[in-house]
């Protein structure tokens, strides 16, 4: 039966047409179980901008941790000038129906990029979605 509750991969797409699959932990799966599955194969929204969320002091203190550890420089070029962090994914909450929010996520998917890096990287590659 393919039940997407107990189905050990979840599916990720990237820019482009490929479609990836990813092998999730029995741990990681248990917040899943845990939920009613209403089987709508719903399409998950674009995330758009942080916006206002970017101004959470919550945000701020996960921003500073990030450009310290990476010594205020980008990871790719070694610019100081205009540095951002960037998420190396996104990751859509199935069960409240909302993208996580910017500070919530591990620190091995933040990176520092300067601005040039930004844009050129948002524009050469898409963002990955993971379902959670």
């Amino acid at each position: 039966m393919n039940d997407p509750l107990y189905n050990r991969y979840r599916y990720i797409s990237f820019k482009g047409t490929n479609v990836y699959r990813r092998f999730f932990s029995e741990q990681s799966d248990q917040s899943l179980k845990q939920q009613p599955f209403s089987g709508n194969n719903q399409e998950i929204p674009a995330h758009g901008s942080y916006g206002a969320l970017l101004f959470d002091p919550r945000w701020k203190e996960k921003r500073e941790e990030i450009l310290k550890r990476d010594a205020n420089q980008c990871v790719l070029c070694k610019s100081d000038h205009n540095v951002q962090v960037h998420h190396r994914q996104y990751h859509f909450i199935i069960r409240d129906n909302q993208f996580k929010p910017p500070w919530d996520y591990n620190d091995y998917l933040l990176i520092t990029l300067c601005e040039s890096c930004h844009k050129r990287g948002h524009n050469k590659y898409k963002v990955p979605t993971i379902t959670i």
